[in-house]
């Protein structure tokens, strides 16, 4: 038995301790050095070599996650399959939805080639950008829809303390499936803060990397340092527009050139679960499954339950095992799909499609309509 603290496995296994303390703390209150080695009783040259070295130079980005209920923004998530003409241009035509329709993200399905697409979308928006997509069915974009909207959703902390930040792994048994209390999503309806433009600006910077700094953000954009530095501080951070922080352990980057986040192939496989008409007691029950993991990615709730998950190749066998029994009793309610992570982009918040002058978002129905049955008239006739 290992007992000696100088022993290099044990020294290791402190060592990872600390470096899951700041993970924890990171997602809490960002990279900001200083305050995590405070809060977790480290040096600050100890906590910013460790930043650097198991997170920045492991290619580990930081990025903010908008306080979405803050903001009165709503989430729809859209189950849709293109017509054979318009697949080749698939991420073309769902990228520019981004800049038309508060697109957040999409990701291709492997086996059916359907795409999971989140729209994030102010609240008071949220019927007329569900019929907006019903209509991209009806010109023939799409030949299968389903659009579901949730209250709520979560993105979950890092289980820091199962993963081994120097080989980049996870160290995780899996627990019991009975005997565990079930979990339930608390309700994060917030009242809906002020904010402006530039406020939304800081947003989508720090969505991309919160580590850029006041003055890079300022530079990016092009708005006078001061100006910027009162938003983020009096605005952003006092006004609590940034829900929490993401260690992107699944190995998202952002693509510079597509000024895009891209979901990089990795050795995680990435799937999908939707679970319809569910009792409360049934979805926490599956909350509950999945929280019990350190996989979990993203979920949303009510009146159905989503999820995202990120399960290590070699694992993907255990969990399905681990979610056998209650798929078996959801049966056809239950859907899971492994998703093609090569086929992914996530944008940041839609800010181009906020008026600042009112104070309002806007969804311009009938323009949009028209500009993409111009286009699927184009590429049905080769236009395109």
């Amino acid at each position: 038995m290992i007992t000696s603290p100088n022993h290099p496995e044990m020294k290791g296994q402190a060592r990872n301790n600390d470096v899951a303390k700041l993970a924890k703390c990171i997602g809490e209150v960002g990279p900001k050095i200083n305050e995590i080695a405070r809060l977790t009783q480290q040096h600050k040259e100890s906590a910013r070599y460790r930043y650097h070295k198991f997170f920045l130079d492991k290619g580990i980005t930081i990025q903010a996650t908008p306080n979405y209920s803050k903001l009165g923004l709503g989430r729809l998530i859209i189950y849709a399959k293109f017509a054979d003409e318009f697949e080749p241009l698939a991420t073309a035509i769902l990228s520019a939805m981004s800049e038309l329709c508060y697109l957040h993200s999409f990701t291709r399905t492997i086996l059916s080639h359907e795409y999971v697409i989140q729209v994030v979308v102010p609240r008071d928006l949220l019927g007329q950008c569900a019929s907006l997509f019903k209509k991209f069915c009806e010109i023939g974009l799409f030949t299968q829809l389903k659009v579901l909207e949730f209250a709520e959703v979560r993105n979950p902390p890092m289980k820091a303390n199962y993963y081994d930040f120097s080989t980049g792994s996870w160290s995780f048994d899996w627990p019991p499936k009975e005997g565990k209390a079930l979990s339930f999503v608390s309700s994060t309806r917030q009242e809906i803060e002020k904010y402006d433009r530039l406020d939304l600006l800081i947003l989508k910077e720090l969505e991309i990397d919160a580590n850029r700094t006041v003055v890079k953000m300022a530079e990016n954009v092009q708005v006078n340092f001061k100006t910027l530095e009162f938003h983020y501080i009096d605005h952003v951070e006092a006004r609590g527009l940034i829900k929490a922080y993401r260690v992107t352990w699944p190995g998202s980057r952002y693509d510079f050139k597509l000024d895009k986040v891209r979901s990089k192939k990795h050795r995680y496989t990435e799937i999908t679960i939707l679970f319809e008409g569910g009792t409360k007691i049934e979805n926490a029950e599956l909350i509950s499954l999945l929280n019990n993991t350190p996989y979990l990615w993203i979920e949303a709730v009510e009146p159905n339950y989503y999820a995202e998950l990120f399960i290590p190749a070699n694992s993907y066998v255990e969990f399905l095992e681990y979610i056998g029994d209650f798929a078996a009793r959801a049966g056809e309610r239950m859907k899971v799909v492994v998703m093609d992570q090569t086929r992914a982009l996530l944008f940041t918040i839609s800010y181009k499609l906020f008026d600042n002058e009112s104070r309002t978002w806007r969804l311009d129905s009938e323009d949009i309509i028209h500009k993409f049955e111009n286009l699927a008239t184009r590429i049905k006739t080769g236009g395109i």
